[in-house]
């Protein structure tokens, strides 16, 4: 008989082997950080501490606790993933915590680190589920029970998103920090002084012309703190700040929205599902709705988007709209020229009806409306003053001559109070052309003339600063033109090139 002899250790159920001391730790958490939530944290941290010090066989390897942090992605939990090293470290052998859902709410997620613990060889025992990795049955079970954990987060997030957006469509919106505020013993937003001047500087200076970089700049040159108390402040903060309707006492509620309950990333809402609220006169306000909405306007005119190149933007400030091309009636538009000398000008390029054969240049335009305000006379304005039509507009006419007699510079601030639109003469007569009409008796003022169409009903004519026939608004777009005609031509042959060389 062909038999082979198999000699196995003696078994000895009553000796077990207790000379490997198990390393244990235990992991809890509680997903907000409110009172209730907080005792059920630290009563969990207490009676984990007391069981594995009491049991024999287990040495404490450590308490690893979350405080305030969700279950359904580990990105934000830093004891998790200190825990999660120091086991790839081995320094732990097995876990305990109280129950799948306090692990992790995402299935994947779960599954993953339960299997990679596993294959380092550490294990982890679920209290409340009665489940021991160690096991063969656990895998299945474990897979189950984290899905159900997994729907239990979604309904949990679908019922707080409920709640929130009733909350939203009643007008009560949430309290979150905004510099120049503060929360007041009611919950609502309450003026802080000293920051609120800050704030009132801010938009004024943006107001009248200044940049976001030079009010970065000068805020940090007088040493004024940033919303974070630090001394460096940085565009991204000047311009949200400019952008934050709460400053006028508006509030606009649900301007994001959670992506998933399992990521909780928050994406803008574009109002095509989930509707926004717009609420006025929600607290007290900082600044004035029509100054808030006049920077809006002015970072819309500086961020047009440009006309030929995707992606890049034309400044449009500080006249935006009020230009028109006196040869087609097509809006002017404002872009880089550089005939002659560089420099920006108004063109008639965009639209369906542009002619294009009309560009004048910006410092020609701002020059001439400065001194059309100048010239304006305040007793003809005191007249328009009792006009059913025009009174008010009249008023605030004269309002700004006594305050600024003398305008410095075109800013978008006084344009858009005071100045309705702007029209030109045809710029098409020669120097030669116009001595030769005033000899004959004959002249033609209104040829190199800009139109000021004042807000209160009056029109103030002046010359457009256009002197030499080489600046002629014709001449110019002609140039242009062609320049960039032959740039187009030169681009498409060096890619010609360009593909015969491969």
């Amino acid at each position: 008989m062909n038999i082979e002899k198999i000699i196995l250790e003696p078994q000895n159920p009553e000796e077990p082997d207790t000379a490997k001391e198990l390393r244990v730790a235990a992991y809890c958490r509680v997903s907000t950080d409110n009172d209730e939530q907080r005792t059920s944290f630290e009563n969990q941290v207490r009676s984990y501490t007391d069981m594995i010090e009491s049991r024999p066989g287990w040495k404490l390897a450590g308490i690893y606790a979350d405080e305030g942090m969700t279950g359904t992605s580990v990105s934000k939990r830093k004891q998790f993933r200190k825990m999660i090293r120091d086991c790839e470290a081995g320094k732990i052998d097995l876990i305990v915590t109280k129950s799948i859902s306090r692990f992790a709410r995402n299935t994947l997620e779960c599954l993953t680190f339960v299997r990679h613990l596993n294959e380092i060889g550490v294990h982890l025992i679920f209290e409340s589920n009665h489940i021991d990795t160690r096991t063969a049955f656990s895998e299945m079970l474990l897979t189950v029970l984290a899905a159900f954990a997994q729907e239990e987060s979604r309904s949990i997030s679908l019922n707080t998103t409920w709640s929130i957006r009733k909350r939203y469509e009643e007008g009560r919106s949430r309290w979150s920090k905004l510099y120049g505020y503060e929360k007041n013993e009611n919950g609502e937003y309450q003026i802080v002084p000293e920051q609120a001047r800050v704030v009132k500087e801010i938009f004024t200076l943006y107001e009248h012309g200044e940049s976001i970089d030079k009010i970065m700049k000068h805020l940090q040159s007088n040493h004024v703190p940033t919303p974070e108390n630090c001394e460096t402040w940085s565009m991204c903060t000047v311009r949200l700040m400019l952008q934050n309707e709460r400053y006028c006492g508006d509030i606009l509620l649900q301007k994001t929205i959670c992506e998933s309950h399992i990521t909780h990333k928050q994406i803008k809402n574009d109002t095509t599902e989930v509707p926004s609220y717009y609420i006025e006169n929600h607290h007290q306000a900082i600044i004035s709705r029509k100054q808030f909405n006049r920077c809006k306007q002015i970072f819309a005119l500086r961020r047009t988007p440009h006309p030929d190149m995707p992606g890049k933007y034309n400044n449009q400030y500080p006249l935006g709209d009020k230009l028109v091309c006196p040869i087609c009636g097509s809006r002017l538009f404002k872009r880089s020229i550089k005939i002659q000398r560089p420099g920006s000008g108004w063109s008639c390029e965009i639209g369906e009806h542009a002619c294009r054969q009309f560009i004048i240049r910006a410092s020609f335009v701002d020059q001439a409306l400065l001194n059309a305000y100048h010239t304006l006379d305040a007793g003809i304005v005191e007249k328009k003053l009792d006009s059913p039509k025009f009174g008010s507009e009249a008023e605030i006419m004269l309002r700004y001559k006594r305050e600024y007699p003398g305008m410095k510079k075109v800013d978008y601030w006084w344009v858009d109070d005071l100045v309705d639109h702007i029209e030109f003469g045809k710029h098409i007569r020669t120097t030669k052309e116009l001595i030769a009409l005033e000899v004959k008796g004959t002249p033609d003022p209104d040829d190199r003339s800009m139109k000021v169409f004042w807000k209160c009903g009056l029109v103030t004519t002046v010359p457009s600063d256009v002197f030499y026939d080489s600046d002629l608004p014709g001449r110019i777009a002609k140039r242009y033109y062609n320049q960039q005609q032959r740039k187009a031509e030169k681009k498409k042959t060096s890619k010609g090139k360009g593909r015969d060389k491969k």
